[in-house]
């Protein structure tokens, strides 16, 4: 490992000035939002040599991002962060986050399955802003692929950022949902079964963990996971266009 390349962003060519933690510190939490004796989810975070520029560019993204994982999240653990942070967080300066989120909110009528039983249930269908997403969600993924290369090689194609959690407008799956189930159980049988590398990596994986896959053809899959349950997929292929998904808030 090179001290010089150490020493550059893990974005640009920037002389790196500060860490750039990874995922963003505002998604993990402090003790006081946890019971006592929990886990201190702030420590031994990964990190990563960065500019101020793209350390510091993102925040209010990075905030929207981790407020709109956290409240579609099933996990035990994301609802106690809701209640003990993020209602706060949303209500902050009169309101502005959660109005920008809720401010879509639409009633829906959804079919969820229990025991083989069908089960008409009534929601929230919530359009979210994706680009904002995507962006806190390559930053990630870029960050990481620089700390699986050992800080000698950055991530300079084009990416494109994946979620099985997201629904289309009208509440259908997306084109590729069919694909992406197929991915996401590839990485879990890896694992499950001991194969091709696959292991999770993080220091907090109830929180977060991410799992590197490289193809024989030089190209790659990193699967990331929030709360064990809210997936996102990053490939670095040509990026494309794709329409506005939603996510249901139940």
């Amino acid at each position: 490992m090179k001290s010089s390349e150490k020493s550059q962003c893990y974005c640009c060519e920037e002389i790196a000035t500060t860490k750039d933690h990874i995922p963003p510190k505002c998604f993990f939490p402090e003790k006081k939002h946890l019971s006592i004796g929990n886990t201190d989810y702030r420590s031994q975070l990964i990190t990563v040599p960065a500019c101020s520029a793209h350390n510091n560019s993102r925040s209010r993204d990075d905030e929207y991002t981790a407020a709109v994982i956290v409240m579609n999240s099933q996990s035990d653990l994301a609802f106690t962060m809701f209640k003990s942070k993020w209602v706060q967080t949303l209500l902050r300066r009169e309101g502005a986050l959660g109005k920008r989120i809720f401010s879509t909110a639409r009633s829906a009528r959804v079919i969820s399955k229990r025991s083989s039983i069908l089960i008409p249930q009534e929601t929230l269908a919530i359009s979210y802003e994706m680009k904002r997403i995507e962006r806190v969600i390559e930053s990630i993924a870029r960050a990481l692929y620089y700390l699986e290369a050992g800080y000698q090689e950055k991530w300079t194609h084009d990416c494109i950022i994946k979620s099985p959690n997201f629904l289309n407008q009208d509440l259908s799956y997306s084109q590729d949902a069919y694909n992406l189930h197929q991915i996401n159980q590839a990485f879990i049988h890896g694992e499950k079964h001991q194969e091709l590398g696959i292991t999770r990596k993080g220091t907090h994986p109830d929180i977060f963990y991410y799992q590197f896959f490289k193809c024989e053809d030089m190209n790659f899959i990193i699967r990331m996971v929030f709360y064990s349950d809210f997936t996102f997929l990053a490939f670095p292929k040509q990026k494309e266009n794709t329409p506005n998904p939603i996510i249901l808030a139940v």
